[in-house]
């Protein structure tokens, strides 16, 4: 194990300018290459210190900015239309891209690493799908996924529609 200085928050280890000990091949391999994190030493220390007041700043500016665009997202919903059986199976998923490109169509363009999905959607009905902004902005957004040609149609909740001659 070897001791670093992270340069950079990085998920499930630590916050910039916390120090850390990881595995020497994860040091060596990744983490000193892209400068993610620099050695323990008393030097990095002195240097970490003089920008931390910086960091800190920066990190409540992302935190407002964040917490203003989870106020937006409130009560936020996806809709999509895709493909699927008279039972409600979808033919195939859905899926972060899918996800992504329409909550960029509906003016909310977020990465796809903020979506938080178990696995992908494979039924029509409507699914909560948890965002994280940062780690104290967590929010819940609802997908609805609708069979095509079934307008609003959900199994379970109503009979499906019989579709009309012109439909056929």
């Amino acid at each position: 194990m070897v001791e670093l200085l992270l340069m950079k928050d990085v998920e499930h280890l630590g916050k910039r300018g916390s120090k850390v000990r990881v595995r020497v091949g994860y040091a060596r391999n990744y983490l000193l290459p892209t400068g993610i994190a620099v050695p323990a030493s008393a030097v990095n220390l002195l240097r970490v210190d003089k920008v931390r007041a910086q960091w800190l700043a920066e990190e409540a500016k992302l935190l407002s900015e964040m917490q203003e665009l989870a106020g937006r997202l409130a009560g936020f919903e996806i809709t999509l239309v895709a493909k699927a059986s008279d039972a409600g199976n979808l033919y195939g998923s859905v899926g972060l891209r899918e996800i992504t490109e329409a909550a960029a169509a509906k003016g909310f363009p977020l990465d796809a690493r903020v979506f938080r999905v178990a696995a992908a959607v494979k039924h029509v009905g409507d699914h909560s799908i948890a965002v994280v902004l940062h780690e104290a902005v967590k929010l819940s957004i609802t997908l609805k996924v609708r069979a095509e040609g079934r307008g609003d149609w959900v199994p379970g909740q109503e009979t499906a529609p019989v579709p009309t001659p012109a439909e056929s």
